[in-house]
């Protein structure tokens, strides 16, 4: 059980050079907004993920106008008295990154995926509901890749293959035998991704029915249901019978990459029919859910909590702090501008809450 104990920033986003040490399982990290809250979080999630959570292309997490930008992290093992101690480097500098365990350089970056977990809430999750399917994708992707290495390595393959029999659609006259060969290798691929996605479907909908009845006391029925683009095993059918309307279009039109999780309150889309209300409860359901699932697999995600005290009425957040003092949760790291309020509110529910002010 991973534990984060320090954390040392250099020129990622507002911080020129920080470091911030957490002696206690909770952690309030409080002061006025844009003084860094949000980024001290998301240098966490950067240790665990090699990738910042709200930004997809790392230019924009270096501080202006210089070239890159340094994360270490000690993390303290609670249950490994050889290995008390554990050390992390993300450095990215002009395009390059380099990730370390213990002095050790990865050969690969995303051998590091799975070794530490987190789960992050955050306000912007609600494009989960209200934007396309690639957002949904990639929250089911991230959950199966953390939990599944080979998933991962399975999902890194199908995209760099899409991409190139995307690259042949577009020519002026594609190669009809690569592809063919494509097809082949998408439907390999692809076969793994799907059937990994369907299992996650038999299990995850009820924990996060579970956790939002307790969030909810029971007042809603929410669903969560996995639209698949083909059987697995008639993946390679489905590419061969669209090749046509793929040339048309110009790009893949069948598979894994064009597929989404439904999203439902008492049977009506949650994006159309929720309240605020709801849709804060439900974003919150679901990424608990996450952390259940993952703790049944034997990992031990720490939970990073942007604004909670903004998504939720009292009363919801005292049934999610009342919820969260009885999980085996190794750390919680929580923001809010009023360290007093945080206090007032958290502190009955955990004892320990120490807070850091920005």
């Amino acid at each position: 059980m991973h534990r984060l104990a320090e954390i040392k920033i250099l020129q990622f986003r507002n911080f020129s050079q920080a470091s911030f040490t957490f002696p206690t399982a909770v952690t309030g990290i409080t002061g006025e907004n844009g003084v860094g809250k949000t980024n001290l979080l998301d240098a966490v999630y950067y240790l665990c993920f090699t990738k910042s959570y709200f930004q997809n292309k790392e230019i924009n997490n270096v501080q202006h106008g210089l070239s890159g930008f340094r994360i270490e992290g000690t993390w303290d093992n609670e249950d490994n008295t050889s290995e008390m101690l554990s050390h992390t480097v993300c450095k990215w500098k002009d395009g390059r990154k380099v990730v370390s365990e213990n002095d050790l350089e990865y050969e690969k970056i995303t051998d590091h995926i799975g070794k530490y977990t987190a789960v992050m809430i955050a306000p912007d999750d609600v494009t989960l509901i209200n934007d396309n399917s690639e957002q949904r994708r990639k929250f089911m992707d991230g959950l199966l890749a953390q939990s599944q290495p080979e998933y991962l390595q399975h999902l890194l393959a199908y995209q760099k293959v899409l991409s190139q029999r995307n690259a042949c659609l577009k020519m002026v006259s594609p190669n009809h035998n690569l592809l063919d060969v494509y097809d082949q290798t998408l439907a390999k691929h692809g076969l793994v991704l799907i059937k990994a996605r369907q299992r996650l479907a038999e299990e995850f909908p009820e924990l996060v029915q579970t956790v939002y009845s307790r969030l909810s006391a029971g007042k809603e029925l929410v669903t969560l249901q996995y639209r698949s683009s083909a059987q697995p095993d008639a993946l390679l059918n489905a590419l061969t019978k669209s090749r046509a309307r793929d040339l048309e279009a110009k790009r893949t039109l069948q598979g894994p990459h064009t597929e989404d999780w439904i999203f439902c309150i008492d049977g009506h889309l949650l994006k159309n029919q929720a309240s605020q209300g709801q849709k804060k409860s439900f974003l919150i359901g679901l990424k608990l859910a996450q952390l259940k699932w993952l703790q049944s697999l034997g990992k031990t995600p720490i939970l990073l909590l942007d604004d909670i005290f903004e998504k939720l009425d009292q009363q919801r957040l005292q049934r999610l702090f009342d919820w969260l003092k009885g999980m085996p949760i190794p750390q919680i790291l929580m923001t809010h501008t009023e360290g007093k309020d945080l206090r007032l509110l958290a502190a009955p529910y955990f004892p320990e809450l120490s807070l850091i002010q920005l």
